[in-house]
């Protein structure tokens, strides 16, 4: 029941509640006017000390809004500044956070959350209202927010980095710009952060706050900037009270209170503590219009650009950090042997094959291990998250997110990308039940099915509304036309030669696609994936700026022949010992570098379904190979092969290859 003497500015519900007549959430000089006008129709007796409470908290609110009204055109002036042009819908949040203050930006996926944000601080820092602010966001975004940060603006920033001591050091250090940290170190140097007292804090990711308990909710709450911004695609899934945890600290009042939250906008089943669905939904909504802004893909459509390219950062799980890492010293061992001379054909397959095997645990170990794991998880039609994680396949997590969010929520249809059959059918297992909740069929387009089964495939992709996923090994980059069907792709990893990642890009990116399209880049943070990302990116930038610029250059981070380039990417712990050079420098044979580059493109043009190391010889080439090959028995009863100088040194490289396998078969060290 409304106290009698708040009742002239009231009006009943039609549920029994009661609300303000005008509210002027849009005028806060006004609403300023009412707040007061309310609060002492109250007096100052000790009835409702929750309503006065509130009226206090609001007013606080209100004046420091009006106040800081005087300078919102200024920092909107500030966004002039911005490397990067925003579009209006992203201008328009970003105007809301500088007259808020706070803000939960709940974008949907591949509306540019981060952009907005680094276009916040901007403002912000220029507009002179922050010296200090701190970012935090899951560990393998990083890298990610650092690059998208010096593409929209000059204001410093710098990573978190190193141990304690270095990390606290970073904060002592940095008394004005921003700092860009990680949840799990907010938890251990949270005292740190506290005594920086940053102005500004922006989260990333913010579903890690939905459950309260948590040590990471927890530290959150105890930071007390006065700008704070929330981004999430997800801000409610399945449950009321997650999204109270994440409106809590944007806004501490919009959601109160929350022992009525569950019992108003829940519905049990059967009176029990099931919940069965929500109600009072745009009760709700309009609770959150306050603090929330939430923009869905179809309703900017007309904004958005024709191709938008979006870098998604992967984690690697430390199983997957050793394994890379062992390799890195027989990679640089081949690579010091490189600058000395030539590389003899078996010296550079066995550099290209474990240059393969880190990428393929780039992807995943339940990749590298696919025999052994196949067997065991096939059978499992809904994995949880606790198999997926005991997989050491975090891209496979990762892409389950970004289904649900493009495939069921945007009702898209989605091609995806791998070199390797073995990685689109561990995707396949694990988002399959993601999609079969929503009724929603995949597809494949490999080079292990037959052509009838892939030509119905692409019928059944454009035609019927439950296919919206084509798994496509590298045989689907060539001569497919889905512009009328995807709108999206999806490369599970990078290839090598960035016209391969076009080629596959070019299958929904072409003339007749009247949508704009999204492209999602899955990389591994912290292994060759993310210097491989960086060479694609500088080839592609002379693609460019030969075919579609102006300029008269292009500048390079990195040049050089191929194996220049490897050695650029390679960055073991120690520089390897290597064996006393019997011969002297010889330059690289301009003709080796071209079938080096020859192998590479190749390897990543195609593979067959048995997936054969990069680099080796077709079982036609083994044929001819050997057909060549003489074998003749000597007068004490053994074998003499003989073989001309052509085909010498790769039937060398084939049987090395033998011995390889057979020593590793036997448990010996090669």
């Amino acid at each position: 029941m409304a106290p009698p003497e708040l009742t002239p500015w009231l009006r009943p519900g039609s549920n029994g509640s009661w609300t303000l007549a005008d509210a002027h959430p849009e005028r806060p000089d006004r609403r300023l006017e009412l707040i007061n006008a309310l609060t002492a129709t109250l007096g100052n007796g000790d009835r409702h000390p929750a309503l006065r409470a509130l009226f206090r908290e609001e007013r606080e609110r209100l004046r420091r809004k009006v106040r800081d009204a005087e300078v919102v055109g200024r920092l909107r002036d500030s966004l002039r500044s911005l490397k990067q042009k925003l579009y209006p819908y992203q201008r328009e949040a970003v105007e809301r956070f500088l007259a808020d203050g706070r803000l939960l930006l709940a974008d949907d996926m591949g509306l540019g959350k981060t952009a907005q944000a680094i276009s916040c601080c901007h403002a912000l820092w220029y507009g002179g209202r922050v010296r200090r602010g701190l970012l935090l966001v899951p560990a393998a975004l990083k890298p990610q927010w650092l690059r998208e940060w010096q593409l929209f603006t000059d204001a410093p920033a710098a990573l978190v980095e190193g141990n304690p001591e270095d990390r606290r050091k970073a904060f002592e250090s940095t008394r004005r710009g921003f700092l860009i940290a990680n949840y799990e170190q907010l938890v251990r140097d949270l005292e740190v952060m506290h005594a920086w007292k940053p102005d500004l804090v922006v989260l990333d990711e913010a579903q890690r706050m939905k459950n309260w308990a948590t040590k990471t909710a927890a530290s959150v709450k105890k930071l007390d900037p006065p700008y704070r911004l929330v981004l999430t695609g997800t801000p409610m899934e399945n449950r009321i009270d997650e999204l109270a945890s994440i409106v809590e600290w944007v806004d501490d009042h919009a959601l109160e209170p929350k022992w009525r939250l569950l019992p108003w906008h829940t519905q049990p089943v059967d009176g029990k503590g099931e919940i069965g669905g929500a109600r009072n939904l745009e009760t709700l909504r309009c609770r959150l219009r306050s603090c929330m802004v939430r923009r869905l893909r179809k309703e900017v459509l007309s904004q958005l650009p024709s191709r938008t390219d979006t870098r998604v950062p992967v984690e690697m799980t430390v199983e997957q950090m050793s394994e890379h890492a062992e390799l890195d010293t027989p990679i640089l061992i081949l690579i010091s042997i490189s600058k000395r001379r030539p590389l003899t054909h078996a010296e550079f397959l066995k550099l290209m094959m474990l240059l393969t095997m880190q990428r393929i645990i780039s992807n995943g170990l339940a990749q590298l291990r696919f025999k052994e794991v196949w067997p065991q998880i096939s059978g499992i039609t809904r994995p949880t998250e606790s198999i997926l994680k005991g997989l050491a396949s975090p891209k496979l997590l990762e892409l389950r997110g970004i289904l649900q969010q493009l495939v069921v929520e945007q009702n898209r249809k989605v091609v995806i990308f791998s070199q390797w059959r073995r990685m689109l059918k561990l995707a396949h297992w694990a988002t399959r039940d993601i999609l079969a909740d929503s009724g929603i069929r995949a597809v494949f387009f490999t080079g292990e099915e037959g052509q009838k089964r892939r030509t119905q495939n692409i019928v059944d992709l454009h035609d019927d509304p439950a296919v919206r996923v084509l798994f496509a090994s590298d045989a689907g980059g060539v001569g497919l036309n889905l512009q009328r069907a995807a709108s999206a792709c999806v490369n599970l990893e990078l290839p090598w030669n960035p016209a391969v990642l076009e080629q596959r890009i070019g299958r929904i990116y072409r003339l007749g696609q009247k949508r704009p399209i999204d492209v999602y880049n899955l990389v591994s943070e912290q292994g060759i994936e993310s210097r491989i990302s960086d060479l694609v990116g500088n080839k592609r930038a002379f693609f460019n700026g030969l075919f579609d610029g102006t300029s008269d250059d292009v500048a390079f981070e990195r040049s050089g022949s191929f194996l220049t380039r490897i050695e650029k990417i390679v960055t073991p712990a120690v520089t390897p010992k290597l064996p006393p050079r019997a011969e002297p420098p010889e330059e690289q044979d301009p003709e080796n570098e071209r079938e080096i580059e020859r192998v590479i493109e190749a390897s990543d043009e195609s593979q067959d379904a048995k997936e054969e190391p990069v680099g080796a010889p077709s079982s036609d080439e083994i044929r001819k190979l050997f057909s060549s090959v003489a074998v003749r028995r000597t007068d004490r009863g053994g074998l003499v092969i003989e073989a001309p100088p052509e085909a010498a040194s790769t039937l060398a490289a084939v049987f090395q290859g033998f011995a390889q396998l057979l020593q590793a078969a036997a448990g010996k060290p090669s």
